[in-house]
């Protein structure tokens, strides 16, 4: 097998037995899509996971057991309700980095994840695609350092500066994300990002998570609470988007003074 494959089926692997959240997420889609889905679809989403069953209950605000939970999302809330309860819950979840490495910490990882991810569904008309799906992008856009830490933990890749080897974990974690079910304008959007941009799928997407990226971490490198006044965006990304400076800037300042840890919404 090579690296690649190797390295995509050790992700895979890690998102089943720790990530249950994650792994959640397309099977709920899969279900969105069903024409009919039944009681004993929604309770066997999470049937063999009672750690994550008791996780969405508390969640949702909800009493009772499974099949009361089940019934209340089929009857009442809906399947989109569940989607968005397992996306709130993943947000908990999937940004423990095991080594706590030097140059980033679970707290700037997660706060920089969820503040892109709302800035890239504030665009998501703009961009032509599904909220839950924009948040997404925005969401897993960093991921891949999470999967250079559990790498490393595992030790299937030796310790280097991780801009070394970026492009590498990128491909595996967007590989690890297609064999878990997600749909390919998410997984695209992961693959690409470490892409010239016009060589990307989504151009205007990219433009859009490279200027909220880039000064998110001008943020937390300047210690600052708030985007500095004055930020620069590179020309060729902010030409793409056809927006200004300002207009960006004002939407992630909003998002970022928002911002409560990722728990109350999306």
């Amino acid at each position: 097998m090579n690296l690649i494959a190797d390295n995509s089926e050790r992700l895979s692997c890690i998102f089943r037995e720790d990530l249950s959240s994650l792994v959640l997420l397309p099977k709920i889609e899969k279900l969105i899509n069903k024409q009919e889905p039944t009681l004993e679809d929604v309770l066997g989403l999470c049937s063999d996971n009672q750690s994550l069953l008791k996780k969405l209950t508390r969640r949702g605000g909800f009493g009772g057991d499974g099949d009361e939970f089940a019934k209340e999302i089929l009857f009442k809330k809906g399947l989109s309700f569940l989607k968005s309860l397992a996306i709130r819950t993943m947000n908990q979840e999937i940004f423990e980095l095991p080594l706590k490495l030097s140059g980033m910490s679970e707290g700037i990882l997660k706060k920089r994840a969820v503040i892109l991810a709302r800035f890239i569904k504030y665009y998501n008309d703009l961009l032509g695609l599904k909220a839950d799906d924009a948040y997404l992008c925005g969401l897993f856009y960093n991921f891949s350092y999470v999967t250079y830490e559990k790498l490393i933990h595992l030790q299937a890749l030796e310790q280097s500066a991780f801009d070394q080897c970026r492009e590498d974990c990128v491909r595996w974690t967007a590989q690890a994300m297609i064999d878990t079910g997600f749909d390919d304008s998410i997984t695209s959007f992961i693959a690409d990002s470490s892409k010239d941009l016009f060589s990307t799928s989504f151009p205007l997407g990219q433009a859009l998570a490279r200027i909220g990226n880039g000064l998110l971490i001008n943020a937390e490198e300047s210690a600052s609470t708030s985007l500095r006044r004055g930020a620069t965006i590179d020309r060729d990304l902010l030409d793409v988007t056809g927006l200004t400076t300002r207009e960006i800037v004002n939407v992630l300042k909003e998002l970022t003074r928002d911002y409560k840890g990722g728990l109350n919404h999306q």
